[in-house]
Parts: structure tokens; sequence; C-alpha cells
């Protein structure tokens, strides 16, 4: 529906109109039509698909509501189905509560279908109802055209623009046909006729793209300026503006003209994105951040992609100029932050119904963040979210997890941070020995490690070295390293975990939580970058770093999903999304709303009622504030409810939301 949208601001015209779903020729005669999910997902399926599985089945279930029967007979015909449309288009204008629209949308249907009488008996029908529009009389002067009578369309379609002169279908065909028979200036002078109708601004539109054609910036800019002073304007508007300037690399009046004017609930959002467009190429990455907000917060799928393009740009810009920053330790709080249980289990609000807990009585194991293996010796850097320092911390947090679900140990994990700053990647290796007397009593092992890596991209090799240490004998038991290329990174973090736990012992035939898979090979890669992701946002929940380091947030946010989307037998993934969302909460994140149709959407996508992910629907409801499905949900609870569910379903009821480093 969408694919054109971003050829504006570069040279092609765009027309003012609304944009049917896009077909595109296939081998073999069949057009694909592209559609998109609920998630902003495009969806391709073939024509003759989306005529018989989705159009015809809509027509019927809307056969009550105009509004919308009116929004698929103009889709179906663009989509070149005017047969079908016929009894829809009669349905129409006798549940119609806009006579106008009922009888033009009827007679273009007629016409289409070659029945030239009934076209003209329904639009004149239509004109005594309700007067002579610009609407009516275009199409009847259509009609009349394709019986051959030209002088009779001819007086019909100037009685239209004198009705409508803003009529676009109407203004433009008498434009064009004076061009026909008497060139350009017959053209423009028909525009500036019509510009001087009373209530005028589509052919003031039309003259000043002829004005930025020939460089006359001040004739289009006087035009534009008298156009938005009037506000008389439609929602598509503002999209030809834009468009135009853009063509004409008149971009800074974008952002003077119609970033005031642009309203995202009322205009084209394909203006919108001109805007964006713009502050894009003029380096605004504030206001074009700002104006995102916004236009994430309508929820139009179709142009979710476009708007997910856009915040990448505006964070890769802002992150542009914030290097890691080298750190002077004696003036600044490190201290050691440790998660004694896997980071998606975090963000729940203590969920203990849900996940396991080991006994009291069981060793322990911690795993500590990575070094960063170099040619020498440096300080140690505040290390944002980039590979090098995500894998650093990814790869044990991952570990710990393994041991976690896959052994009796009790595991943690350990991670050096700067308070207000965020996590620190060392350069020099952990001094093991101080590491014991920081873990807590009942510790058998300890993990500390290095990674490094050369290259970049496809091309980039990664090294991993991991140390286990034995905290009674304070000794190293083993030591394994293993190299791998970007592509076989996953096979290597699997192939170090399943050495690991064999060394260890205490392994478990099943998963500590029944419910938990090991991740493949295929979404290995993912899951490491979700895992360092959620650390991140776990320190913005919990206070320890400011909201104004992160950048990519939406992209963050978007992660999880797009894994559960992928792993969809999985429930882990899902749990991994939820604690994400539980996160934002938390750190109070201002595009958390954008993604509660999603989010429901997933539920109900989620499997039989009984799942894991049916389960914690609750926690998706106290998220969005949707409070009376809550409340009947915990007034529904049997007599027999499990306890600790009952108190956690009370307590994410009563959540205030305020950051606390042990939650989960």
């Amino acid at each position: 529906m969408f694919k054109r949208l971003l050829s504006v601001l570069s040279g092609k015209k765009a027309e003012a109109s609304d944009a049917p779903p896009v077909t595109e020729a296939r081998p073999g005669g069949k057009e694909m039509i592209t559609v998109y999910d609920v998630y902003g997902h495009e969806l391709n399926i073939t024509r003759n698909e989306w005529h018989d599985r989705i159009f015809l089945p809509s027509l019927k279930q809307n056969w009550n509501d105009p509004d919308e029967l009116y929004r698929l007979i103009f889709s179906g015909l663009d989509d070149g189905f005017p047969a079908d449309l016929q009894r829809a288009a009669q349905r129409l204008l006798e549940i119609e509560t806009m006579p106008e629209r009922g009888h033009t949308m009827l007679g273009i249907v007629l016409l289409r279908n070659g029945q030239f009488d009934a076209a003209e008996a329904t639009l004149r029908a239509g004109i005594e109802k309700v007067g002579e529009s610009g609407t009516l009389l275009t199409n009847l002067a259509k009609v009349q055209a394709e019986r051959g009578d030209e002088a009779l369309a001819d007086e019909t379609l100037w009685r239209a623009v004198q009705a409508d002169p803003n009529q676009e279908n109407g203004l433009m065909w008498w434009a064009s046909i004076q061009r026909e028979r008497d060139g350009e200036p017959a053209y423009l002078k028909a525009l500036q006729t019509a510009a001087a109708l009373p209530g005028s601004w589509c052919p003031q539109l039309w003259l000043a793209r002829h004005h930025l054609e020939k460089e006359e910036f001040a004739a289009a800019r006087a035009l534009y300026e008298q156009v938005l002073q009037g506000g008389r304007y439609d929602r598509a508007a503002l999209t030809m503006m834009s468009s135009d300037m853009g063509s004409s690399g008149q971009i800074p009046l974008i952002l003077e003209l119609i970033a005031p004017a642009f309203d995202e609930h009322h205009h084209d959002p394909m203006a919108g994105l001109n805007l964006l467009r713009a502050c894009q190429e003029l380096g605004k990455v504030e206001q074009g951040t700002a104006l995102l907000h916004r236009m994430y917060a309508l929820g139009f799928p179709p142009i979710k992609q476009h708007l997910d393009q856009f915040a990448e740009v505006f964070d890769r810009m802002r992150a542009q100029a914030a290097h890691s920053t080298p750190l002077d330790a004696a003036n600044l709080k490190m201290v050691h932050m440790s998660l004694s249980a896997p980071i998606w289990q975090y963000g729940f609000h203590d969920a203990d119904w849900l996940f396991a807990a080991k006994p009291d009585s069981a060793p322990g194991i911690c795993f500590f963040a990575l070094t960063k293996i170099t040619d020498g010796t440096g300080p140690a850097q505040s290390q944002g979210e980039d590979d090098w320092g995500r894998e650093s911390r990814a790869i044990p947090l991952y570990l710990a997890e393994a041991a976690h679900y896959w052994s009796d140990y009790a595991a943690s994990c350990n991670i050096v941070i700067v308070e207000g700053n965020g996590p620190v990647l060392s350069d020099t290796e952990n001094d093991a020995q101080a590491l014991f007397d920081i873990v807590p009593a009942g510790t058998q092992y300890i993990v500390t490690g290095e990674v490094g890596c050369t290259g970049e991209g496809k091309s980039a090799r990664w090294t991993i070295v991991l140390h286990l240490w034995d905290c009674g004998t304070r000794t190293e038991q083993e030591s394994v390293r293993g190299s791998a290329t970007e592509d076989e990174l996953s096979a290597l973090v699997l192939s170090l975990e399943e050495r690991l736990l064999a060394h260890i012992g205490h392994q478990r035939a099943q998963p500590l939580d029944a419910f938990y898979q090991r991740p493949t090979f295929d979404v290995m890669g993912a899951y490491l970058t979700e895992l360092g992701q959620s650390f991140m946002l776990h320190l913005l929940a919990s206070g320890r770093m400011p909201k104004s380091m992160m950048w990519g947030e939406r992209s963050m946010l978007d992660w999880p999903l797009a894994i559960a989307l992928h792993w969809s037998t999985a429930d882990v993934p899902k749990l991994m999304y939820l604690s994400t969302l539980g996160k934002a909460r938390g750190y109070q994140s201002d595009v958390l709303p954008e993604y509660k149709e999603r989010s429901l959407a997933l539920l109900r996508d989620a499997g039989p009622a009984n799942s894991v992910a049916s389960r914690v629907a609750p926690f998706v409801w106290a998220l969005f504030g949707m409070t009376d499905e809550l409340g009947k949900f915990i007034q529904a609870q049997p007599a027999d409810a499990d306890p600790a569910y009952v108190a956690w379903l009370k307590r994410i009821a009563e959540w205030r939301w305020a950051p606390a480093s042990g939650d989960k």
C-alpha cells in the first residue's frame, strides 16, 4: 500500500491521493498484492488470493458499515474488481448517511461496468438530492465522455470546476484538456482561472509546482503561504507541497512551512515521512525524533518499516559524536552488579510462581563479564551497546543462564558498571584472586574470560577464552579457547557451553523450568544480542544509567519481538519480549504505548489457554493500563488458584513502576 512512500524528495512527482495496495506483475500472470500485518510486516499474496480470501469476505463482514464499505469499494475499483462491486455499491447507497458519496460511488461502479444509462441516472439522482457538487458533475462528465459527447462533457466538467475547484480529478482533467488543445500556456491559464474562484487552493498547488520546476521559488512560496494561511486544504495537500519542495531541492522550506501545519491525526502520513526525510537531510535530529514519536503513536502498520528506518538513522546520527569514554577509576564509582537469575526474568515484578528457584544449599557458580583482548593494555572504558561491548556481557549472561537451567548450580553473572554511566569493558584481564573475595559464601566456581575481535562485518574473527576457577583452592581448573568467524560465533558459544557444563558436572537431564528450550543455532546470534540489550535496559529500569545514554530504543524493543515471531513455538522469546516491555515501563519509556496492539496480537497468537504466555497476559494488561481486564481476571480466579500467582496478580495491579534493581 505504501511502497511508494519514499519516492518523494527524489525527483519523482507524487500524486496527492489515497494509494491502493501495491500490485506487482509476476511471471505467469500472477500479480502480487502487498499487505501489512499488525506488527508492520510486509506480506505478499497473489491477486486471486486477495480477491477470494480477503476482499470478498471483507465486503460481507462490513455490509452494514457505510464508512468501511465505501473504503472497500474504493479499494476494489483500484484493484480491478468492478464486477464484484455493484451489489455492494447499491447497498452503500441504501445505508449511506452522505448521499453525495453513495450516489457517486454507485455511479462510478456502474460506469466501470459499462452501464452508462444507469450511471447517469444515479448521478443525476444525487444532484437532485444534494445539488451540483464537483464530484457528481465530474463523474457525470465521464459518462458523457464515454458516450463520445465531447462538447457536453466539456460543459459539464467546467461546471464541476466552478462548483469545486479543489476537486482534483475534475480540475486536472479540465486543465489537461486545455493543454492538449492549445499547449502549456492554455494549461497555466486554466489553473489561474480556477485559482481565482472563491475558496480555491488546489489550483494554487499545481501552479506552485510549475513555478518550482521553473526555479521561480519566491512565486511558489507565495502560493504555498496563501494556501496555508487559508487553512482550507485537504489531508493530502501537505504531501503534494512537501514532495514538490523536496523534488526541487527546497528542503529547508519543508520544515519552515509544512512542519508547523502538519497534524499527524488529520493529514496524510506521507507528509510526515517527507518531514522526517527533511529532518534527516538537514541534520535536525531532535526535531526529527520528536516527530517520529508522534508518527509511531498512530499505530499505522504500513508506515512502520519506514519509521523504523528513520529511527535507526536518527539514532546513528546521535551516536556518531558519542564514542567510548576512557574512565578515571579514581573519580568514578565502579561497582559489581550481580544478577542471580537470567536477565530476561527481570522486569516481571517478582513472578516467583513462574520461575523455579534453586535451593539455598545449591553450590554457586559465578560468571564475570569478559575483558577485551588487545595488543596491549589500556584503561577501562565506559562501553555502550556496540558489538564488542555487547558480546563481553552477552556471552557470560548466556553461560550463566545455561548453568542455571542445565545444572544444579545456583548461577549468577557479575558485571562491572560505573554508577550513572553504564557497563565497563576492561582491557586488563580479571584478577581472579581479587574476585574470590567478593563472591558469596558457598560459591564453588567462578568463570572469567576474554573476548577479542579482528576485522569487521562478515570478515570479523572472534576469539573467546574462558577460565574456570575453583574457589576452594583458588586455582584455575580449566581454560577453554575458541575462534570463529561472525557466522560461526553461535556454534562456538554452544560448544563452549557444552564443554563448560561437562567440566563442572551436576548436569540436569531436564531444564529447571519445563518451558525452557536451549536456543538453536539459527537464533543464537539474535539471542545473544537480546541478552546484551536486555542488560542495558535493566540498567535503565534500575536507575543505574540515565535515559540520555540510550540510543536505538525502538530497535531494542523490537528485537525480542522479532525473535518471538521467528521462534514462535518457544515460550522464552515471548517472555524475553514481555520482560523488555516491563523494563521499558520501569524507566518510563515514552515509546511503550506503541507496543500495545503488537503485544496483544502476540498473546492472541501464543497458543493454548494454559500456556505460559497466556498466564502472563495479565502482565500485558498491567503494562498498558487495561485495568478493567486485569480486575475481572483477578476476580475470576478460583478458590484453589496458586497463592503465589494470585499474590503476583495483586502486585502488578498495584504496581507503581518505581525503579527497583532487584525486581524480577
